[in-house]
């Protein structure tokens, strides 16, 4: 994959991995190997993210902004393929399952409940 391959790299015309160093609701601000670089972060429709400070970020510079394109996930959340899981730093989680439950914090609902 062209990010996976770019990644690491110290040529801002591509990716590179970086550190949250801080992040609001309007933006991250990210520490790398050429010093802090402000952020833009680009989500899925519906979703809103204020990643945690230390989170590690997947980035690229497009048209002159540095736009965070993903944040490494650290939860220990298993999931099978097809899956999707929603977690918060203060324990919070949602998981939508194969099967049609839904896990919400740990409490198992059954389809139709």
């Amino acid at each position: 994959m062209w990010l996976s391959d770019r990644t690491g790299s110290k040529n801002r015309s591509g990716a590179f991995l970086a550190a949250v160093v801080y992040s609001d609701g309007a933006g991250v601000q990210l520490s790398d190997t050429q010093g802090g670089t402000a952020g833009t972060q680009f989500l899925p429709y519906g979703i809103i993210s204020v990643p945690p400070k230390g989170a590690r970020a997947a980035a690229v510079e497009a048209g002159g902004r540095v736009c965070v394109v993903g944040i490494e996930s650290g939860t220990e959340m298993y999931l099978e393929p097809g899956e999707i899981g929603l977690y918060s730093a203060g324990g919070a989680s949602l998981v939508l399952k194969n099967d049609g439950s839904v896990y919400i914090n740990g409490r198992r609902f059954e389809p139709g409940e």
